[in-house]
């Protein structure tokens, strides 16, 4: 762990705050090493171990860096896999909840039930499998949603 603080690195206070009361005082060295950059607006490539971070490494500076009153989409996060997906949406939503954000998974091949909501439908982040996002591109397009139709 590292001496510094998450609001040392840049990170908002409400966000800090919810990392705070789930235990994370201190960022891990991959989060350290990332989050200023991607709060700086830097493209970034990071290849850590398996429970190194990473998803609050990338996903910290996501969510302070969307604007919650702005109305367009704002992030669309590729995992590998639907599981992959799931798990990213269930680490980000309580930070994404603390600035009035919404972010959810697209998770079906099939046409999105009413509790799988379509990325169009998703005001802020969606997370998606590969095949998911070229599905739900799809079926905006078909239904006239134009949020997401450059994903």
């Amino acid at each position: 762990m590292n001496k510094q603080s998450f609001a040392d690195l840049g990170v908002s206070p409400v966000v800090a705050r919810t990392l705070s009361e789930r235990g994370l005082e201190r960022p891990f060295p991959v989060q350290a090493s990332v989050i200023p950059d991607v709060l700086a607006g830097h493209d970034v490539l990071v290849k850590s171990p398996t429970g190194s971070g990473k998803t609050l490494a990338l996903g910290v500076p996501l969510v302070d860096r969307i604007e919650a009153t702005d109305p367009r989409a704002a992030a669309l996060v590729l995992a590998p896999t639907r599981e992959l997906a799931s798990q990213i949406v269930e680490e980000l939503r309580p930070l994404a909840q603390a600035r009035n954000l919404n972010v959810s998974a697209a998770k079906t091949a099939q046409r999105p039930a009413a509790d799988s909501p379509c990325i169009c439908g998703t005001r802020h982040a969606a997370t998606a499998a590969p095949s998911d996002a070229r599905h739900h591109r799809a079926a905006s397009a078909d239904e006239g949603c134009r949020r997401w139709s450059r994903a």
